[in-house]
């Protein structure tokens, strides 16, 4: 009995040593699990707070994307349509987009930006004040009616201005970028200590579900910096870092939207200066046209007086064309018939015309005022230069689906060099518009830019023979 006693007192000293050591395992495990989990909650909250933030700085990045466009384009438009006399005080968006620019300014310097973002935003925001004044002092000008000279004066302050702006707005956006990569960096610290302090469990799941896609949405970062806009993320659930790669591919659709946009703003703006290039009508033939009405009536030729006028009504009413850009071949030689018969009243002896067209071409469209710089050429550089006189010659046909116009005068012609000159000038750089107007080179770019780089003119001439310039666009009517 008393061995059987003393043998369960040992049973029962040993089990109360094995439950006390258990306890300090289970101790242990609690300790460990707190901390992990306080390390784990510490991290996700950290990294909660970057995705917030990096959510925030792509926002930032739209909205002043958004203002480049007013900044970079309508501004200096607007001022040019208030010196051009094209709006009016009333009329213009300039003070409108200005309040834009002032408003987008304003509500991203409220935002949490970053050390260098802030500064480049105050010195964006002192220039668009110079820009203020510069528009303030436009407006003034335009209504005391000061002279254009000063007026162009401002216009040119105003342009220059602008593009700083622009330029300052797309500094504060690289900024922000780099500050978006710092974030990112944080984000990966923060995961790497949640994968070292975890366990392997753990650390395979969050390596396949967190850290995985954070390293892709960087990789993805690297292209979309480097303009690759089909650098999306793919949708693998819900949580935070799915949250952040959608606000990523919403991003990047933004942005491939807005560089689409500026592209098609910078195409739009170089359309924009053609149509103006395009309404800039030589004034000279006007002042001549008014003073060949004057000489007529003044000499009694009632008839003659008003078959000019009629023609100059028909000029310009293709000219104006209710603002349409696109005209059909038969106007556009209607405005080339009645230019051509007013140069004859003023030419009479030097100046003889022909105007043929096959019927299927009469109805293609062609842009406005195509053919009229041509014509105007053969007149002053080839009929006006030689001595006793010649004749313009206007061909249409359609051939092979192709309107072709061709425009010939038996003037004076040019040397082999001057050709050569022309023709280079022609097939140069569709990026600049060149000075003096309706130069050549600038309706190849018209041409060009509307139906795409296989249509345009070709220049042949002989010196003493003449010149030949041919027009070729698609048939359509």
């Amino acid at each position: 009995m008393r061995r059987m006693s003393r043998a369960a007192g040992a049973l029962k000293t040993a089990l109360g040593r094995r439950g006390s050591i258990r306890s300090k395992i289970l101790a242990g495990f609690t300790v460990i699990l707190v901390g992990m989990l306080s390390i784990n909650l510490l991290v996700i909250g950290l990294s909660h707070h970057f995705l917030g933030e990096y959510h925030i700085l792509a926002e930032r990045v739209i909205s002043a994307n958004k203002l480049i466009p007013t900044v970079r384009d309508d501004v200096s438009l607007d001022a040019y349509y208030l010196v051009a006399g094209r709006r009016t005080l009333e009329t213009t968006q300039l003070f409108h987009h200005m309040e834009e620019i002032r408003q987008g300014l304003y509500l991203l310097k409220q935002e949490n930006n970053s050390e260098n973002g802030r500064i480049q935003l105050q010195i964006a925001t002192r220039t668009f004040g110079t820009l203020q004044r510069y528009c303030q002092k436009l407006g003034q000008e335009i209504d005391a009616d000061v002279s254009l000279e000063l007026q162009n004066v401002t216009l040119e302050q105003i342009r220059d201005v602008s593009a700083l702006v622009y330029n300052q707005i797309e500094e504060y956006i690289y900024l922000e970028l780099l500050w978006g990569e710092s974030i990112d960096q944080m984000l990966q610290t923060g995961f790497q200590l949640l994968l070292l302090g975890d366990l392997a469990f753990l650390l395979m799941r969050i390596n396949r579900t967190i850290n995985d896609p954070i390293q892709a949405l960087v990789e993805n970062t690297r292209r979309l910096a480097e303009g690759d806009f089909d650098a999306l993320m793919e949708d693998a659930g819900e949580n935070e870092v799915t949250i952040l790669n959608k606000s990523f591919n919403r991003m990047a659709a933004k942005l491939q939207r807005l560089m689409e946009k500026v592209e098609e703003d910078t195409r739009t703006q170089e359309q924009l200066e053609l149509r103006l290039l395009q309404e800039q009508i030589n004034p000279h033939f006007l002042y001549n046209t008014l003073e060949i009405i004057v000489w007529l009536a003044e000499s009694g030729d009632k008839e003659q007086v008003i078959q000019v006028v009629q023609s100059l009504s028909r000029f310009f009413r293709v000219v104006l064309s209710k603002g349409r850009a696109v005209v059909s071949l038969q106007e556009e030689l209607s405005c080339i018939q009645s230019y051509l018969y007013i140069q004859k009243v003023r030419y009479a002896d030097i100046l003889n015309y022909e105007i043929q067209a096959e019927p299927e071409a009469l109805d293609c469209r062609i842009q406005k005022l195509s053919l009229q710089p041509l014509v105007e050429n053969a007149l002053y550089h080839g009929i006006e230069k030689k001595r006793g006189g010649g004749t313009i010659r206007v061909c249409a046909d359609v051939k092979d689906g192709c309107l072709v116009v061709q425009v010939a005068d038996d003037g004076c012609g040019m040397t082999p060099e001057k050709l050569e000159e022309v023709q280079r000038e022609v097939a140069g750089d569709l990026g600049q518009i060149s000075e003096g107007g309706f130069g050549l080179p600038n309706i190849q770019k018209r041409i060009q830019l509307a139906y795409g780089a296989d249509y345009g003119i070709h220049v042949s001439s002989r010196l003493g023979c003449g010149t030949r310039v041919t027009l070729q666009i698609p048939a359509k009517s």
